[in-house]
C-alpha cells in the first residue's frame, strides 16, 4: 500500500544552483517545517550532509553578502516518485555552513517565509477614499523598496482565490472606501487593518498572499485515506483532530481536509480545516507530516 512512500525526493534551489536527491543516492538531507493559519512567519530548517566544500563555500559567501541587502532566497521542495514539489519558499535568515561532527560536515539553512525586509516596509503616503481591494492589491504586489527607503510593498503573488474572497467580503460592507491609513504606517500593519475591516485573515505561503475567512482558504481541499498516506488519526476534545500522514506539501494551513477510510467513510467530522501542519523527514528515511485539524466554523 505504501510502496510509493519508501524514498522521498528532495531539492533545494539556491542562487548557486540546485542541490538534489531524488532517489536516496545523493547528498543526505534532513528537514523540518512549521506553519499555521495565522500571518506568523513560517519557519523551516534544512540540513545537508557532506556538501562539496566549494559549493558550501560559495553559498556561504553569497548569503553573507546578500542577506544584508536584498536577502538570500531559496526554494525547498519535497515529494515522492522522483518528483519534488515546492514546499517552502523563503529567505535564509541564518546559515551554518560547516558544523562538524566526528563523521559529517553539516550545512544548515534556517528559512523564513519571505524577506524580513519586505515585512518591515513602511508607507510614504496615506490613503483616502480608495477602494479597499485596490489598496490591498497595491500593497501586496508592489515590490519591496531598497532598505529603509519606504514606499514598497510585500512583493507577493496574489492568487485568484484570494482576490475573489476579498472582493466578496468587500461587497458585504456598507462602506467600500478607506481613509485611515496614515503615511509612515507599516505595510504589514496597513494590511492587517484592511483585512480586519473585511472580516478576513491572511498569511504568506510560498511567496503568495493567502486570504482566509474563519481560518479557511477559498479553495477545494484534499482527501486523506490510508491508501493515500494517512497513518494515524485521533479525535480532539474540541471536535478537531490530530493526524499523522506521509508528507504532502500541497496541504497548507487553511485548506479543508476530508479524513476517511478507504471506503470513503469519514473519521470524525465530514470536513476539517487545517490549523497547523508540520513536515519532518530525511532523504535516508521517512517524510512525515503532522496536521492539527479544526472543525469548520458553523459545524
Amino acid at each position: 500500500m505504501f510502496r510509493r512512500f519508501l524514498i522521498p525526493a528532495v531539492r533545494l534551489d539556491t542562487a548557486q544552483g540546485p542541490i538534489v536527491n531524488l532517489d536516496g543516492q545523493g547528498v543526505r538531507f534532513e528537514w523540518s517545517i512549521e506553519r499555521d493559519n495565522t500571518n506568523k512567519v513560517d519557519r523551516g530548517t534544512v540540513s545537508i550532509f557532506n556538501l562539496d566544500p566549494k559549493i558550501r563555500g560559495a553559498i556561504h559567501e553569497a548569503w553573507r553578502i546578500l542577506s544584508e541587502a536584498s536577502g538570500y532566497l531559496v526554494t525547498f521542495s519535497l515529494g515522492w516518485d522522483r518528483i519534488p514539489v515546492r514546499s517552502l519558499v523563503g529567505d535564509v535568515f541564518d546559515l551554518d555552513p560547516d558544523r562538524r561532527t566526528p563523521t559529517d560536515v553539516i550545512t544548515t539553512f534556517q528559512i523564513g517565509d519571505g524577506n524580513k525586509k519586505a515585512r518591515d516596509q513602511s508607507l510614504v503616503q496615506g490613503f483616502k477614499n480608495v477602494s479597499l481591494d485596490i489598496v490591498l492589491e497595491w500593497l501586496v504586489q508592489l515590490p519591496p523598496a531598497p532598505a529603509d527607503a519606504g514606499g514598497g510593498g510585500l512583493g507577493l503573488i496574489y492568487p485568484p482565490e484570494s482576490k475573489a474572497l476579498i472582493k466578496a467580503a468587500q461587497a458585504e460592507l456598507p462602506l467600500l472606501t478607506f481613509s485611515n491609513i496614515p503615511p509612515g504606517a507599516g505595510v504589514k500593519d496597513a494590511i492587517d487593518i484592511i483585512m480586519e475591516t473585511l472580516g478576513l485573515e491572511w498569511r504568506i505561503h510560498n511567496g503568495a498572499f493567502i486570504a482566509l475567512r474563519g481560518g479557511m482558504i477559498n479553495r477545494p481541499g484534499f482527501i486523506l485515506r490510508p491508501s493515500t498516506g494517512l497513518i494515524e488519526y485521533a479525535k480532539r476534545n474540541d471536535g478537531g483532530c490530530s493526524l499523522v500522514a506521509y508528507a504532502n506539501p500541497e496541504i497548507e494551513p487553511g485548506i479543508q481536509i476530508l479524513v476517511q477510510d478507504d471506503r470513503g467513510r469519514p473519521f470524525g467530522a465530514p470536513v476539517y480545516r487545517t490549523e497547523k501542519v508540520s513536515f519532518r523527514g530525511t532523504s535516508a528515511g521517512e517524510s512525515i507530516m503532522n496536521i492539527e485539524g479544526g472543525r469548520p466554523l458553523g459545524t
